[in-house]
């Protein structure tokens, strides 16, 4: 069987637009988690502005304040991390979904099953 002269050409533009949606996927990934970090900062530096100063904070407003710089699902320093790089198996096939949006994609398909069992009931 011939191959089609078009499907080398259709094979490795495919594979292109693929690796480019990726590469975007994870510069955006890469330009959140660093705002995230940027307001992390600017929190913690607050907070250590306000205690250099002596001005007098409750315990609350200090554990409110460290909670929310906390960073969540981040290595404990010494583990091994994700060395800041993008690898080329996250290029090609994305990263893992966390397992909060799992956990989130399970609820949403058991709202949507229940939409369908109402609207059954309502024809």
């Amino acid at each position: 069987m011939p191959v089609p002269r078009y499907l080398p050409h259709l094979l490795s533009s495919t594979a292109l637009t693929s690796i480019s949606i990726h590469l975007l996927w994870q510069r955006k990934s890469a330009e959140e988690d660093r705002a995230r970090a940027n307001a992390h900062i600017s929190i913690l530096t607050d907070l250590v502005g306000q205690l250099r100063s002596g001005k007098s904070l409750e315990d609350d407003e200090i554990k409110r304040l460290r909670n929310l710089a906390r960073i969540h699902n981040q290595p404990e320093p010494g583990t091994e991390g994700s060395g800041g790089g993008i690898r080329w198996t996250e290029v090609l096939w994305g990263r893992k979904a966390p397992e909060e949006q799992v956990v989130s994609d399970g609820w949403e398909q058991k709202d949507l099953e229940q939409l369908r069992r109402e609207f059954e009931k309502s024809n």
